[in-house]
């Protein structure tokens, strides 16, 4: 079972990670453009540690949470946070997505 969980992480990291490099070309096409002027992609609420303008920070967050994770299986406590952070970085792709593709 831990063997598919981690290979289903694995996949959803390396997608979220593609699209966060689009999203991010596309933000600084819209910074360049003074249409995006935010300093976070997400608030300090969302539980991630990273606070960025970009998707990229969080991508590398996740993964590192992944590793942290693949090197301590039987806490199964840090899979919870991972899989909430993954889940809300592919909504809010998604929506960014759906908003400026």
């Amino acid at each position: 079972m831990t063997k598919a969980i981690e290979q289903q992480l694995i996949e959803n990291i390396s997608i979220i990670l593609k699209k966060a490099l689009t999203a991010d070309a596309t933000l600084a096409d819209l910074r360049e453009q003074k249409k995006a002027s935010f300093e976070a992609v997400f608030t300090k609420e969302a539980g991630f540690n990273n606070s960025a303008n970009t998707f990229q920070p969080y991508v590398e967050e996740v993964a590192d949470d992944l590793l942290h994770w693949q090197g301590n299986k039987e806490q199964q406590k840090l899979l919870i946070p991972l899989v909430k952070k993954i889940e809300q970085l592919f909504t809010v792709l998604a929506n960014f997505e759906k908003s400026y593709s």
